[in-house]
């Protein structure tokens, strides 16, 4: 089986890492995760998660069509964490994707409605979807700054070096109700807790 970071690249076809997020300390109650200062709340992720149930029933599709091998919600957290701590670590420094780009960025992928297919088939709902696309581009932007080269060893090792960067600089901490974070895996069960939280299904 692939690994959570794989898997989840294939599915949407973006290029996010997981070595940036991590799941220590504490977490402030009713909290999904923390980023840096800034809290994910866990009622507006249950909404997210409710809106991508809504976009798979509008295209006709269920959540075991799509084979994340993770549940909706912590696929969405994951996403909803990594767009937070790019946007910071883009302010820092002082990086900026215009929508022009996110335009681009959809048009060379086929469209929306295909960018739109793509972000259903990674657990992403819709309106996450530049977004998502923005922290792609910074990534891309921050991992050109120090590469050695345009060879795939050197972007590699320049994915490493950005996502333990902006680890260092924001760091996210993850409710253990969601599981353990595993930077291999994405979330496992935690079995001190029992299973993962979900949201409720409409």
């Amino acid at each position: 089986m692939k690994s959570y970071r794989v898997r989840i690249t294939v599915a949407a076809g973006l290029a996010v890492a997981g070595l940036a997020l991590s799941a220590c300390g504490p977490v402030q109650a009713g909290a999904a995760a923390i980023v840096g200062k800034e809290r994910i709340s866990s009622s507006d992720l249950d909404a997210k998660v409710r809106e991508f149930r809504e976009d798979l029933a509008a295209h006709k599709l269920s959540e075991d069509q799509l084979q994340l091998g993770m549940s909706a919600p912590q696929v969405i957290l994951y996403y909803t964490a990594n767009a937070r701590q790019y946007a910071e670590l883009a302010q820092r420094k002082n990086i900026s994707v215009p929508e022009s780009e996110i335009d681009g960025y959809i048009a060379a992928r086929g469209g929306q409605a295909k960018v739109d297919e793509m972000l259903l088939s990674g657990g992403i709902p819709r309106s996450m979807g530049r977004d998502t696309i923005r922290t792609v581009i910074t990534q891309q932007k921050l991992m050109t700054q120090v590469a050695a080269g345009n060879d795939e060893q050197s972007m590699q090792a320049a994915l490493v070096k950005v996502t333990q960067e902006a680890a260092a600089a924001v760091p996210v901490t993850f409710s253990p109700r969601y599981g353990k974070f595993d930077l291999q895996q994405g979330f496992v069960p935690d079995d001190r807790l029992g299973a993962v939280e979900a949201a409720p299904a409409q």
